[in-house]
């Protein structure tokens, strides 16, 4: 059985916004493409600012491009500024992408994707 933790995933990103108003994305952990022998048990956006949740999306592919099942998205952290999408602790090896799209609570959007791999 694989062991869950919980890890952050953060990636550099700026968009044409008010940065002082916008969500924007800050960094990103493990690095994009990072092998991780563990299945997180959420994967975490960090934005510097609120998100709306009703607004915000994310869709999980497998290395074929299909569509996984995800646990529903939550907020957590400061002001609501971390998007948490929960995983299935028995995701199979394999590579992955998480698209999202995410809306702040003045309006403005930012959206990318992240790759990452889990190893048996």
């Amino acid at each position: 059985m694989k062991s869950i933790v919980s890890f952050c995933l953060f990636a550099s990103l700026l968009f044409a916004a008010n940065a002082a108003s916008a969500a924007i994305e800050e960094a990103s952990l493990p690095p994009p493409q990072q092998e991780e022998k563990l299945v997180p048990a959420n994967l975490e956006l960090t934005f510097t600012g609120p998100v709306d949740l009703a607004r915000s999306t994310a869709t999980l592919l497998d290395a074929q491009g299909l569509t996984l099942p995800t646990g529903k998205p939550f907020l957590s952290g400061p002001e609501g500024s971390v998007f948490k999408v929960p995983l299935d602790p028995s995701m199979a090896a394999g590579v992955y992408t998480l698209n999202w799209r995410v809306l702040s609570m003045d309006g403005h959007s930012a959206e990318g994707h992240y790759q990452f791999r889990v190893d048996p």
